[in-house]
């Protein structure tokens, strides 16, 4: 089931028109870069409901405060806000440029009103890469570019709560008509024997394979992070975008595995999200 929508994206790809995720992208993210220091959206920013199946994991929670009575709810807000920056653009000349970005997510138990509605969990995730644009063709087949960065993301928790690590990737981005898919494997720079740290390469994963398949002006993507530990570990994510207007769409997530977020690094999920994402541009 794991490569079931990857398998099935690239079948539907065969008969689809020219447009793309990737390439509407770049398009429009070449436009921006004219504006010096310019803000641009990264990852996508949203507010979602999400119905949490599994069950909330207080374990955390009941270990760093065992004298505390907590109400968590099975249904929370999720809330996204990513952006990136270009740092420096075409390299003495060269197709490689640098660019920084800031991810915050946070977990809000909006529903939780015997606690003051808190936010159980926020993840921050300053990132900074150097990008190659090569843009090769095979046919229809388009190798666009590649990625070489580094990745902190932590939850600026305290003691029992507190999860972090880094990482350096490589991330590959490809083109096959609608179906824009890229692969990217890292390696976690964080010991995961030391104290305060924990094993997160083996449950959140040791890389990912992402694609998005583009209809009508849709998008419906597929995130798969693997672990080389097996196929217990990592995740599965199945999303699609339906644009409402020139500036929002409704969104629609499904998340089964670990990771979610990082104080559940190491619990199974199992996630029906729906809102609404900002327009990507």
């Amino acid at each position: 089931m794991r490569f079931a929508l990857l398998l099935l994206l690239l079948l539907t790809s065969l008969y689809a028109e020219d447009e793309n995720y990737l390439r509407d992208r770049l398009s429009k993210q070449m436009i921006a870069n004219k504006n010096h220091f310019s803000l641009m959206p990264y990852k996508k920013n949203y507010i979602i409901y999400s119905q949490l199946f599994a069950g909330m994991n207080e374990v955390p929670y009941n270990l760093a405060f065992p004298d505390e009575t907590y109400h968590f709810k099975d249904s929370e807000i999720q809330l996204q806000v990513s952006l990136m920056v270009p740092l420096w653009l075409d390299m003495f000349g060269s197709p490689l440029s640098v660019y920084g970005a800031y991810t915050n997510r946070s977990f809000w138990q909006f529903f939780d009103i015997d606690d003051s509605q808190p936010f159980r969990e926020t993840n921050h995730e300053p990132e900074l890469w150097l990008s190659y644009f090569y843009d090769l063709y095979w046919g229809d087949l388009n190798a666009e570019m590649a990625w070489v960065g580094f990745v902190h993301q932590s939850n600026g928790q305290f003691t029992n709560l507190s999860r972090g690590w880094n990482r350096v990737y490589l991330d590959l981005y490809f083109n096959y008509r609608a179906l824009s898919f890229s692969f990217r494997p890292w390696i976690s720079m964080t010991d995961g024997a030391a104290e305060d740290n924990y094993d997160y390469e083996k449950y959140i994963g040791s890389g990912e394979l992402n694609a998005v398949y583009r209809w009508n002006h849709m998008d419906f993507g597929a995130i798969y992070k693997y672990s080389y530990d097996g196929f217990s570990y990592g995740s599965i994510m199945f999303d699609a975008d339906i644009p409402l207007s020139n500036y929002v769409s409704a969104y629609v997530r499904y998340f089964h595995g670990y990771g979610e977020s990082l104080i559940d690094y190491n619990y199974r999920s199992k996630t029906l999200s729906a809102g609404i994402v900002l327009d990507t541009w």
